[in-house]
């Protein structure tokens, strides 16, 4: 069969490792360049301090996958709550089994050492003991964490470790859309330029399958396709918060024991879930470039360090009819935050945000900013439902964490994760219509690196053995 994949981050890549012992004829389609190309961000590298309007070509998205550029944090512990919603499709044994072949896959790529982080029962019994006092709930995971100066190099040793032989590469190719015609589908693509919208070099080709691997990002792209409604998908998750930085002294025994614990907690008023997410100890707050909107992320290098730890805290939201557009609603509280900041992120001290006024200056802050971000006010662009929940979670890990609730504790935003639309799968990642697949977090299925690897992985089993020729 002729196979087209589309998008080669985290689910794209694990699956094409997976399809290169098939007798198909894969055709691999990217908006990027080769890996052996692709390069840090300026802003990383000292070139320059804040992020551009345009994303950088072809070191930001959409020239390259955030998850797998970016941090690379991989859960290597099979849980029905961290990391995506792959544990009811397999349970727990089959996923394990799963995430140990993208763990061994990574460790065998990497240049050097990577630290592996597995909480003991003299953690677990530490955390526990604060968590509950603070109304909190501690959900186990070990992980492994490669580091944002690791990333192109292990993700281009995975790539070399392919036997190419039956596949074909389009870099810097965007695929326009996806048209169904008498059983096979129709590519329409075109040579990505991300400053120059003019069409060029237009192509169109017939596939017998399509595997769709692009990422939260691609999600609005898919929603666009003629197929679409046909997948019977619904209305997605959203997380809207901020991106806190305080000083890794108050975090310090709960990195050292997790690196990265999920703790979750309800809200008193209105029972919302609120969590952290994506914990950097020594790391840096950094730009996320949507070309619309600007968002905040964070991430650490294995090498070099800061005086800080940051981490986001996101309140959930799903909502339910008449309003079907959760993407919609978090994207235009992004963008009133960016237009408050001057067209980027902005920030703001805990102490002001609780005392009601808005931050003016940094300069005798405690705490001292890895990321320069207009001061500012959230209360003026964030729900106050979205903003009593983060206040309310701090107050909480302040029990755990002695002191991360400072006054001089940073707020950046916007914050925010949107997640597609919910769309049924079988446990292969095939839809409803036969030989599409969707993989990685555009299927709805997936919120981490390590799931959406294993969806790859899946995808490539299935189709490896389903069809020989």
């Amino acid at each position: 069969m002729k196979v087209a994949l589309i998008g080669l981050g985290a689910s794209g890549l694990f699956c094409l490792y997976g399809l290169q012992k098939s007798k198909h004829e894969i055709h691999v389609f990217d908006v990027g360049v080769d890996f052996s190309k692709r390069i840090v961000c300026p802003i990383d590298s000292g070139k320059i301090s804040k992020c551009p309007p345009v994303p950088c070509w072809p070191a930001c998205i959409p020239a390259t996958s955030g998850g797998i550029f970016n941090d690379y944090k991989v859960i290597t512990s099979a849980s029905p709550v961290i990391g995506g919603r792959l544990f009811s499709l397999l349970g727990q044994e089959e996923l394990q089994l799963r995430l140990d072949k993208v763990k061994s896959l990574i460790l065998n790529a990497s240049p050097k050492p990577i630290p592996e982080v597995h909480p003991d029962q003299q953690d677990l019994d530490w955390i526990n003991s604060r968590t509950v006092k603070a109304g909190m709930t501690y959900h186990y995971q070990s992980l492994i964490h490669c580091g944002t100066d690791n990333a192109v190099e292990i993700n281009g040793n995975i790539l070399e470790s392919i036997d190419k032989s039956n596949m074909k590469f389009n870099w810097r190719r965007k695929v326009t859309s996806i048209v169904r015609q008498e059983g096979k589908f129709v590519i329409i693509s075109e040579v990505y330029r991300p400053r120059k919208y003019e069409a060029l070099g237009i192509r169109e080709e017939i596939f017998d399958a399509i595997i769709i691997s692009v990422g939260r990002g691609g999600t609005k792209w898919l929603s666009q396709q003629e197929f679409y409604q046909d997948l019977q998908p619904e209305p997605g998750q959203v997380d809207i918060g901020v991106r806190v930085e305080t000083s890794k002294v108050f975090t310090e025994e709960l990195d050292r024991r997790f690196y990265e614990p999920k703790l979750y907690y309800q809200t008193s008023r209105h029972n919302d879930t609120v969590r952290n997410f994506c914990s950097n100890p020594g790391g840096f707050v950094t730009p996320e470039n949507h070309e619309e909107y600007v968002l905040v992320n964070g991430y650490s290098k294995s090498s070099e360090k800061s005086e800080n730890n940051n981490f986001a805290v996101l309140v959930s939201k799903t909502f339910t009819r008449p309003f079907k557009n959760p993407q919609l609603y978090s994207q235009h509280i992004a963008k009133v935050t960016n237009m408050l900041a001057g067209a980027g992120p902005l920030v703001q001290r805990l102490g002001d945000l609780k005392a009601g006024r808005r931050t003016k200056t940094l300069e005798n802050n405690m705490i001292k900013p890895t990321l320069e971000a207009m001061p500012g006010d959230i209360s003026l662009a964030y729900p106050h439902r979205v903003l009593e929940g983060i206040l309310e979670y701090m107050e909480a890990l302040n029990k755990v964490c002695d002191g991360v609730s400072s006054n001089h504790t940073l707020l950046y935003a916007p914050e925010i994760k949107s997640f597609p639309d919910r769309i049924p799968l079988t446990k292969n990642m095939l839809t409803k219509i036969h030989n599409l697949y969707i993989i990685g977090d555009a299927s709805s299925w997936t919120r981490s690196v390590a799931h959406s690897a294993v969806s790859g992985i899946l995808c490539s089993e299935h189709l490896t053995s389903l069809y020989i020729g």
